[in-house]
């Protein structure tokens, strides 16, 4: 019983002791973090233990509808103005395109959609916000014939660390909700 309860002191101890150099090193950012980081974390750090794909904790992905009548060239192509117009709505600009040749025909499209503007904001805030830079949706025919429509989830970007100054939280919500709107809107088809 005795050897029982040392074990649990010294396991409590321990436990005490990762706490206290966890909150020395860390405390002054952790005031600092924005309040929906922990969770963003957590939620993520689930998904890829579940899955086993770090990618699938980080992404957003629609399936392409293809009206009856239709064919998946001219959803598709639907799919591409629509992105195009829901962006132009919020000011994201199409800055580049790529279509990539993959084994056994399968349609691989990259479209890449930014703001000059924030843009700037946002490097003048951090140059590491380059890594979120274009904005990207891609378009992927799967090996059954599904076509995704797939972008970055952006909450880590906007609450994944210390709070963003509000003029950047507020055009970083306006970025990820026209990125949303987009896929929902280009997987319907919707003008």
């Amino acid at each position: 019983m005795n050897f029982l309860k040392n074990i649990l002191a010294l396991i409590g101890t321990i436990v005490v002791i990762a706490s206290l150099a966890f909150i020395f090193k860390y405390g002054s950012s952790l005031t600092k973090m924005d309040p929906k980081a922990l969770n963003l974390y957590v939620k993520m750090a689930d998904k890829v233990l579940t899955v086993g794909d770090p990618a699938k904790g980080m992404i957003i992905k629609k399936k392409l509808t293809i009206p009856e009548g239709s064919t998946k060239e001219e959803a598709i192509e639907n799919a591409i103005e629509t992105m195009d117009e829901v962006g132009e709505e919020y000011g994201l600009s199409k800055v580049d395109e790529k279509t990539m040749p993959r084994k056994g025909g399968l349609y691989t499209h990259i479209r890449s959609y930014c703001s000059p503007i924030v843009a700037d904001m946002f490097l003048n805030h951090s140059g590491e916000f380059i890594g979120f830079m274009p904005c990207r949706v891609g378009i992927v025919e799967d090996k059954n014939g599904d076509v995704w429509l797939y972008t970055m989830a952006l909450d880590m970007m906007i609450s994944g660390g210390h709070t963003l100054p509000d003029n950047l939280l507020t055009h970083a919500k306006e970025i990820r909700t026209a990125m949303e709107t987009m896929l929902e809107k280009g997987s319907k088809g919707e003008f």
